[in-house]
């Protein structure tokens, strides 16, 4: 997944350590548009064996993938709750813009037709996804690409948490990339202490606004201060907006999200980074069990934040 992982756990099990890089190896496998045989990776080239072509849009067919099937039907949910802000299929923008599987190159000259021309591919409105008794069927426009990259962290955040509960473990955290989901409580019987960056492009990675407490919690967090380039005196950023085909660039730094399950903390933390402040201040209130805290920066360049209604309590005092 192009990062690192961290487990903590109750467990004594010399072979753990293989048993999750085993998992991680099979979630890859099929969710990584980095790995050329990756099962996402022949959807988005149009490698399935079973594929006929209707008017513009591709019919595949093809054996049913849990860890595909999974992010997929949840990134459609979170797609059509965000008002499409949370838009997977924005895969051809990511690789425009340099921030993709493909060879990494700063855009110095944009070329506004192009991206007009990308954007008839984007929009996961255009995407079906029906399983059938033998088969699951997909169809999408020809040239259309997905990536799953701003959910299946938390994907596999979830997964790992659910196999250490299967093996008994009782107290853990989980970590990839800074996703997290914690259970029960830490060596030293507390529950789990997690830090939230310092939204800022030169602040180190151990410095931290505040500090959380979670326990039976995941916490994902999204921001545009450490995945971006300069081009021209103009920042982009790996945030994309969907609907404007730009890297967005608002008065939100950074967003931590705090959700049941890791898969939708990372899901709509990238979801508000893209909708700005106001957007996602009333968005975050009319969802169910999730709690965000809101970075932005003041008239003076100070970092502030605000808080969704039932952040406060998770701040540790």
């Amino acid at each position: 997944m192009g990062t690192s992982y961290t487990i903590q756990c109750d467990l004594n099990d010399p072979a753990l350590k293989y048993q999750i890089d085993s998992i991680l190896v099979d979630i890859n496998s099929h969710v990584s548009t980095y790995e050329p045989e990756s099962h996402i990776s022949k959807v988005n080239k149009n490698l399935i064996s079973q594929t006929e072509s209707v008017d513009g849009l591709l019919k595949m067919q093809f054996e049913a993938h849990p860890h595909f099937d999974a992010n997929f039907e949840r990134s459609k949910e979170i797609f059509e709750q965000t008002d499409g802000y949370f838009d997977p299929t924005v895969m051809l923008l990511v690789n425009y813009w340099g921030f993709g599987y493909t060879p990494k190159q700063r855009v110095t000259t944009v070329d506004s037709t192009k991206i007009k021309l990308i954007l008839t591919q984007v929009g996961f409105e255009k995407w079906t996804y029906n399983k059938t008794a033998s088969a699951v069927e997909l169809t999408k426009p020809e040239s259309a690409e997905i990536d799953f990259s701003a959910i299946a962290k938390g994907y596999a955040v979830d997964y790992l948490s659910q196999y250490l509960n299967k093996k008994g473990a009782r107290n853990f955290m989980v970590e990839i990339g800074g996703e997290v989901f914690t259970k029960g409580k830490n060596s030293k019987g507390s529950a789990w202490t997690i830090g939230l960056n310092t939204p800022a492009d030169n602040a180190p990675v151990n410095a931290f606004v505040l500090l959380v407490q979670l326990s039976d919690k995941a916490l994902a967090s999204s921001g545009n201060y450490r995945n971006f380039y300069i081009s021209n005196g103009k920042k982009y950023a790996h945030e994309i907006n969907p609907k404007s085909g730009f890297p967005e660039i608002n008065a939100l730094l950074g967003v931590s999200v705090i959700a049941n399950n890791c898969m939708d903390a990372d899901a709509y933390a990238t979801a508000f980074m893209v909708m700005g402040l106001e957007s996602s201040k009333r968005k975050v209130e009319e969802i169910k069990d999730l709690e965000a805290c809101f970075f932005y920066s003041d008239d003076q360049g100070q970092i502030q934040y605000d808080l969704s209604s039932g952040f406060k309590p998770y701040i540790k005092s």
